[in-house]
């Protein structure tokens, strides 16, 4: 599995432009995008995720992060997560 900051774009302490990442999670592909944030801090993105090739479904991130790597990284946990929760059921 990739690292959310080994691969991402920079972003800036206080100024979140748009930023994207590509990583691979149990034969799933994650593909994070941060669209930006308003004056309040606001930070909005989703993860698109793909299995096998195929994409399943989207999570959205519209929360308040000290800074862009912080928000990656939630989006990256986030979507962790739901292919973590999907894996299970599927051995059910």
């Amino acid at each position: 599995m990739t690292s959310p900051a080994s691969n991402a774009a920079p972003v800036e302490q206080g100024a979140i432009h748009k930023a994207s990442y590509d990583f691979d999670y149990l034969g799933w592909k994650v593909k994070v995008e941060l669209d930006g944030a308003n004056a309040e801090g606001i930070v909005s993105g989703h993860a698109d995720l793909y299995e096998q090739s195929v994409f399943v479904c989207r999570v959205m991130l519209s929360a308040r992060h000290r800074n862009g790597s912080s928000a990656m990284q939630a989006l990256a946990r986030k979507a962790r997560d739901l292919i973590d929760e999907r894996q299970l059921q599927g051995n059910d």
